[in-house]
């Protein structure tokens, strides 16, 4: 018997989905609804189209199925999903991992036609076979096909996937996937050791690809209440995975951070367990735009033990190549230094030498010769050591930019701390992108409960300028003594201001700033809307009546002051986009009048896309500007802070240090 089923869920969701660019996190859903199944063996099948394309993808199980009443629930609805939160599955008891429902909806990720096949026992006994199949053309209708199956047969589904030509599918056949997956279902893996998953041929098995592991109870305040964490830091043999995974209490994956930029030198996945963490999916942005969520001190706490962990490691590392350096007597250096200045050196050097170890030769004449050779750079041409250094042990691209990195002549104490600032902000703004248009969240953000008080706290957004005065959600009386005071008159008014109309307002944002070449002030108000709300004529006329409101009072008169009113917002619409988009006019101006001498005002339009790609190019242009000026105190304050195993006693700190154990920590031997 078949039947249609309608998807309940928006096309703009189902169009989101489907257009899912991480092909990997795609497969990996599609292996958690075979082990939310109970499946004991989930295989997953690459076919190729040729030598390199993927023509298909098929995933079998051999769980419990889907029988017919599910598959008419499931693949009904987004959103509502028969997993909940902290359940566990029917048949094993084991942890569920679903997630709303939306794993099959990013199999379109994977093909443009679709087919599961699932054969299930129904609440009667009886063995059905249930078929679903779905076109990426017609993605909002699926063909539900049941009939009964000989008892021969076994519980167990198949999905299929094909027909999509697209090069995200190519990052399937990369080694980095298998890698990927590992490391996402090695904490199930490694408690459920019964289950087996093979991918593209390969068997994941995570026992025999980790180098080390250690794990350790916590705590982290929020609200004045003490938290219970276990976070579960596993060292890989080889691949590239630097990830934070945040699981619930019985290590089932809820969202994952890519960390690749922090410490890069080892492949590491750090599981953070939290049995609440399922009741705060998605909440990542609000951590990097200072929202309100306990994951921002949890996260916080994981950072530091994990830092701390690593930073472990590496000391060890690298000490026991210099020791081992010594014992050879290939150490250029004796083992206490004369003066700053070579500990310095020193302290340099063995920064440098540790980081190309594995391109040094083994014998020990040509090892020490190296060093040497190292050495006398540093000491004598330490600008063009890297390009020695290249030439003699054909170093490749990523090692040669490396260690420039490590020998930039730069102020390093003034360089950290602007470049840690930069790469804070363009955190910050990636982040607020995904607030501001991902299909996950933009529907949950509000204009004042988040956006606004965000923003507050980030104004260097609208410009870097904007440094003299600020005001947040003001009336127009407010908006009146904020520019007397801005232009050096007496900001005390002498009766209130009202709208045109007689109605008062109440403004979001305004800033001012002062140009000391022509000693003129410029007031930007700012008029924030939700990601929801597109800028139509009622939200423009809003604005206007602020730039009115300065038109027709006298009091506002200078005429050294610039006004600029922003209404930003996600999208315009189209019938407001003819308003903002006119012939030798700026794009995004609505309004400037110009028969007003006392005042020079203008309207604008801006969408938070534009907004966004201003501000990143300032911080490009800062990053990339950044002066060149060293100094031996701070280049020693900074191999302090970032390489004190590698300094002389008598110059290294403290360690800092990391968060306090509740109880029970624990390790395998040291890597």
């Amino acid at each position: 018997m078949a039947d249609h089923v309608l998807l309940e869920a928006g096309d703009d969701l189902v169009r989101q989905l489907s257009h899912e660019r991480e092909a990997v996190k795609a497969v990996l859903e599609l292996v958690w609804n075979s082990l939310d199944a109970d499946a004991t063996k989930v295989d997953v099948t690459i076919e190729r189209s040729g030598i390199t394309g993927v023509d298909k993808i098929v995933v079998v199980d051999d769980g419990d199925g889907i029988t017919p009443e599910k598959a008419r629930s499931a693949f009904k609805q987004v959103g509502d999903s028969a997993k909940r939160v902290g359940g566990v599955t029917e048949r094993l008891g084991r942890p569920l991992h679903g997630k709303a429902g939306r794993g099959r909806l990013r199999a379109f990720a994977l093909g443009d036609v679709s087919r599961w096949t699932s054969t299930a026992r129904t609440l009667d006994g009886q063995l059905m076979r249930t078929t679903i199949e779905a076109e990426i053309s017609r993605r909002k209708t699926w063909l539900i096909d049941t009939q009964t199956t000989p008892e021969a047969d076994s519980p167990g589904t198949k999905v299929e996937l094909w027909g999509k030509q697209a090069t995200h599918l190519n990052k399937l056949l990369e080694p980095k996937a298998v890698s990927q997956i590992t490391a996402a279902l090695a904490p199930y893996l490694l408690t459920w050791t019964d289950i087996r998953v093979t991918y593209d041929g390969h068997h994941i098995d995570p026992q025999t690809q980790i180098l080390a592991e250690e794990s350790e109870d916590l705590t982290f305040e929020y609200e004045d209440q003490t938290h219970p964490v276990r976070i579960r830091l596993i060292h890989w043999r080889t691949g590239a995975e630097r990830t934070i995974a945040l699981c619930d209490a019985a290590s089932a994956p809820v969202e994952s951070l890519d960390v690749s930029a922090e410490h890069a030198d080892f492949p590491y996945t750090a599981y953070v367990l939290w049995e609440p963490m399922p009741r705060h999916r998605n909440e990542i942005p609000l951590v990097t735009l200072g929202g309100e969520t306990p994951l921002a001190p949890l996260l916080r706490t994981a950072r530091e033990w994990i830092g701390a962990r690593l930073e472990e490691r590496r000391r060890r590392q690298r000490r026991q190549l210099v020791e081992r350096w010594i014992e050879e007597g290939v150490y250029p250096y004796s083992r206490r230094p004369e003066d700053d200045q070579t500990r310095a050196e020193q302290a340099t050097f063995d920064l440098v030498a540790t980081s190309i170890n594995r391109h040094i030769p083994g014998d020990r004449k040509k090892k020490r010769l190296t060093l040497s050779l190292l050495q006398n750079s540093l000491r004598h041409n330490p600008d063009q050591m890297v390009d020695i250094l290249e030439k003699v042990l054909s170093l490749g691209d990523e090692d040669v930019n490396h260690l420039h990195g490590l020998l930039q002549q730069t102020s390093l104490s003034n360089i950290i701390r602007a470049s840690s600032i930069v790469t804070s902000r363009l955190q910050f703004l990636t982040a607020l992108e995904h607030l501001v248009f991902d299909v996950d969240t933009y529907g949950m953000v509000k204009e004042r409960d988040h956006l606004h008080k965000i923003l507050e706290r980030e104004l260097w957004v609208f410009g870097e300028e904007f440094n003299m005065m600020r005001s947040s959600e003001i009336g127009l009386t407010r908006v009146l003594e904020h520019h007397r005071r801005a232009v050096g008159w007496d900001p005390t008014p002498d009766g209130p201001v009202r709208a045109v109309d007689g109605g008062t307002r109440r403004v979001d944002l305004m800033l001012s700033a002062e140009s000391h070449e022509h000693d003129r002030v410029r007031h930007l108000v700012i008029e924030l809307k939700a990601p929801s709300v597109d800028a139509d004529r009622e939200q423009s006329h809003q604005v206007d009546d602020y730039m009115q409101a300065v038109l027709k009072e006298p009091r506002f008169a200078n005429v050294k002051t610039t006004w600029d009113f922003y209404l930003v917002v996600r999208s315009v619409s189209d019938r407001l986009k003819p308003s903002v988009r006119q012939a030798n006019k700026p794009e995004g101006l609505l309004s400037e009048p110009t028969q007003y001498e006392h005042a020079s005002v203008r309207v604008w339009v801006r969408t938070w896309s534009e907004i966004l790609r201003e501000a990143k190019q300032r911080l490009e242009f800062v990053r990339k500007g950044m002066d060149h000026n060293p100094s031996l105190e701070a280049a020693l304050a900074y191999l302090r802070q970032r390489h004190g195993d590698l300094l002389p006693d008598q110059l290294r700190q403290p360690p800092t240090a990391v968060p306090t154990p509740r109880s029970g920590a624990t390790q395998t031997p040291a890597v």
